[in-house]
Parts: C-alpha cells; sequence; structure tokens
C-alpha cells in the first residue's frame, strides 16, 4: 500500500472552557489616588470594611502602581495628579495642582475628560504649589476592590477616615477601571491585559486549562508527523467513501510510547453501510454506531484481546461495523503491535480528519486517549472545541463544550489540538454539511 504524502500544516492547541471564560470576563473596580506613604492605611481600612471581600480573587491584578506603570487610556483618564498632604510641611487647604502637560514630557497630553471618565468626587483643580512631575513621582493609584463590594459614597467615607483625606483635604479622588475578572492564562496575555486594562501579576501557571510549557513540550513532539496521520486518516476515509459507505471521515491510532511511532488503528467513517453490509441511501443520520472513532476504538480493543491469546471474533457485530474493510484499515488492524495490558486507549494518540462530535469525543474521553488531533472544525456539531471559529466570543455559532479538559466535570482529560493545514486542497474541502455528526 502506497503512503499518502503528508499535509502541510501547523498545530493550533484548543483553549479550554474555562480559558475561553477567563478571556472575556471583566468587571469594574474601585482605584483611588493616594500618596505613597499612606496606601497601607487606605487598604486596612478598606479590608476592615468588608469582611466579605477576598484579596485573593483580585491577586492576578497588581494593587499599588506608579503614574508611568499605568497603560496609556489610563494615564490620560488620571492625569493630572491630585495636589495631596505628604507630611505636616503640607499645606492641607491645598486640593489639587493643575499643571501644564509641558512640565512632564513622558505625560500624555489629553483633551479635556467627558463627564463619563470624570473621578468619583468633585475632582476640583485648583491652583496649588509644586509641579505635575513631583506629583507624579510621589503619588500611587492603588486597586481597592470590586465596585460590587460596596456603594461609591461609602467608600468615599471610610476613605475620609483616613490620612490624608482625614477632614483636611479635598475628597479622595475614586476612579472606576475595568479590569479582568480572571487571572491570565500566559506570559502574553498577561503583556495584553497589562495594555489593555490594567497593570497584571502572571505567576506562571494556567489555572485554567494545561499549563502552556505542557502543551508545548507535547507540540513539539507532534507537529513533525501530525500531517503523516493525518494524511492517512484522510486516505482511509476516501477509501470508505469510494465503496459507498461512508463519508470521507478517517481516524488513526498511534503509539508515541515506543523508540518509533507505531499505528495501531485505522478506520474510516461507515455510517451508510448496513447490517447485511450493502450501502444503504445517504439519508438521515445513518448507524451512529459506525462512526470512525467507536471502529478505530473498537479494533484496538479487539488488538488487545488477540495479543492476549483471546479470539476476537466474538465481538464481531454488524451493528458497529468493527471489523476492517479496506486496505489500509486492514493493513494496520494486522499487525500485533500493541500490548494485551493497559486500559483501552491509554496513552494513545487519536488523529482525526475532522472535529469528533459530542458521542465521539465522550468515546475518546472514556477511552482514556493521551492526545487528540483534527484537522478541520465542526462548528455546529463538534464537541472539542470551547470557541467559535476564527472568534473568541462566548456567543456565537458552535456547541463550545470543550470536552477535552473539564477535570472538574468530567473523569479524563487530554491535551488538543486543530491542525491548520496550509494551501488546504480541494478535497480538502469537505463536501458534506458542517451540521454533519463526525
Amino acid at each position: 500500500m502506497s503512503t499518502p504524502p503528508p499535509l502541510a500544516g501547523r498545530l493550533v492547541p484548543l483553549r479550554t472552557k474555562d480559558e475561553v471564560r477567563a478571556s472575556l470576563e471583566t468587571h469594574s473596580v474601585y482605584v483611588v489616588e493616594v500618596p505613597a506613604k499612606f496606601a497601607n492605611a487606605v487598604k486596612d481600612a478598606v479590608q476592615a470594611a468588608l469582611p466579605d471581600f477576598k484579596t485573593s480573587d483580585i491577586s492576578h491584578l497588581r494593587r499599588v502602581v506608579q503614574f508611568k506603570y499605568l497603560p496609556p487610556h489610563l494615564q490620560k483618564l488620571f492625569y493630572p495628579p491630585a495636589r495631596l498632604p505628604r507630611g505636616d510641611e503640607d499645606d492641607p487647604a491645598s486640593a489639587s495642582l493643575s499643571a501644564s502637560p509641558a512640565s512632564l514630557p513622558s505625560a500624555p497630553t489629553p483633551p479635556p475628560p467627558p463627564p463619563s471618565s470624570s473621578p468619583i468626587g468633585d475632582g476640583s483643580e485648583a491652583a496649588g504649589g509644586g509641579t505635575a512631575a513631583e506629583d507624579l513621582h510621589l503619588v500611587r493609584y492603588f486597586l481597592l476592590c470590586p465596585t460590587r463590594h460596596i456603594q461609591q459614597t461609602d467608600l468615599a467615607a471610610i476613605i475620609r477616615t483616613c490620612p490624608p483625606f482625614d477632614g483636611k483635604t479635598a475628597p479622595p479622588r475614586i476612579f472606576h477601571v475595568t479590569v479582568p475578572a480572571l487571572a491570565p492564562i500566559s506570559a502574553e496575555q498577561a503583556a495584553q491585559w497589562s495594555d489593555q486594562y490594567w497593570p497584571i501579576s502572571y505567576k506562571n501557571t494556567n489555572p485554567y486549562g494545561p499549563h502552556p510549557s505542557l502543551v508545548q513540550r507535547n507540540q513539539d513532539e507532534l507537529q513533525p508527523e501530525a500531517g503523516n496521520w493525518l494524511a492517512l486518516a484522510r486516505a482511509a476515509g476516501r477509501q470508505i467513501a469510494d465503496q459507498c459507505l461512508g463519508e470521507k471521515l478517517g481516524v488513526v491510532v498511534v503509539d508515541r510510547t515506543r523508540n518509533a511511532p507505531e499505528i495501531i488503528a485505522v478506520a474510516g467513517d461507515c455510517r451508510w453501510r448496513s447490517f447485511t453490509g450493502t450501502p444503504e441511501p445517504p439519508t438521515g443520520t445513518g448507524n451512529v454506531m459506525a462512526h470512525a472513532v467507536h471502529r478505530a476504538i473498537a479494533m484496538v480493543a479487539k488488538k488487545r484481546l488477540r495479543v492476549a491469546g483471546t479470539d476476537p471474533a466474538y465481538l464481531d457485530r454488524s451493528l458497529f461495523c468493527d471489523s476492517p474493510l479496506t486496505e489500509v484499515e486492514k493493513t494496520y488492524y494486522d499487525k500485533d503491535n500493541i500490548s494485551s495490558s493497559g486500559y483501552l486507549c491509554v496513552d494513545l494518540d487519536i488523529y482525526l480528519t475532522n472535529e469528533p462530535c459530542v458521542m465521539c469525543s465522550m468515546a475518546i474521553l472514556h477511552s482514556r486517549f493521551r492526545r487528540c488531533i483534527f484537522g478541520n472544525r465542526m462548528p455546529y456539531t463538534g464537541g472539542m472545541t470551547a470557541d467559535g471559529p476564527g472568534d473568541s466570543s462566548s456567543g456565537g455559532s458552535g456547541l463550545k463544550n470543550g470536552l477535552f479538559w473539564r477535570p472538574s466535570e468530567l473523569n479524563w482529560k487530554f491535551l488538543a489540538w486543530e491542525f491548520k493545514e496550509e494551501d488546504k486542497s480541494a478535497d480538502a474541502v469537505t463536501c458534506f454539511k458542517d451540521t454533519l455528526h463526525v
């Protein structure tokens, strides 16, 4: 049997359902402008007044930030800084400083802020002594808590009990700032959010999915040969379709735990094959138990029995089409290259021409596959992806189940990738509806 030429492309890791949610959810927090030396006093007063507020909920956000580290849109909103007393030598009656932006070359020159972006409080900018540069150096922007925990008037009253706001100065400048509600999943995302929202603290972990370093290590291992196995899966689907027994859908199961990769099973889709073995009219759903994934898993099970010395013939059921039917399926089914021990498909990788449906995604999960790679998304029926095609929204098309990584709800998890093929040929473009269950 001739080997099909490998597909050219790259692997793109799938995002988990929680990762998609983390990239979308934001909420509003209070930020107060305060002299650096009084930040702790303000923090202690606010936290004492909010016993139900857990600082761990905002541990991914930097609490105290200098002006120069703020993203540009917040620098424009916060400038110029208030002139706040920083010691006994300051005049308590000084409210805020209105200085020319020219005195601070690095600060932006904002237009007059619209009413909607004005800080809470009187926000007065009466003339005072000193320079804006000096105030920017001494002032800090302190992220207090999400706005849902306290009303702004109550928060202002609490801050008014703290120096330097305790009855001697103008009201504190309190701002509403939109920030990510959940922690970033990578250093790149943390940098993006720091520029888009507020300075972020990345702790080199991913609480919502596999760690980026784990994904990268596995991807580096799989990338060189992924095109080979996907090309073989496509050939398996084509051979079945040529017999009018199923769609052009194929699956390859590979064992990479040895020195050299071993192909354990190859299977094509058989949904249009009748119980007597003849083609059926391609109407309705066909035989859902004869999807390529189910056939490949059944072949793995039968090979384990055969290697263990048990005749697997008694498992043959026409409903499941679990015996090889084409040349490429028979070639790899006849090889005794799998251990008799081990739980079904544990430590094996599965390659699919298309994203599996929910039923087949759960079959992959319950069979304990190690990794899953598919070629084409099925946005309306696929069970692996957690986001829509080419978008990051929580709505839109697609089931967005992300079944490959939901450890709090399912008893197994594995890594998964989409293979982005370069210069996709006409044969690679599926001729069936994108609502087909693979």
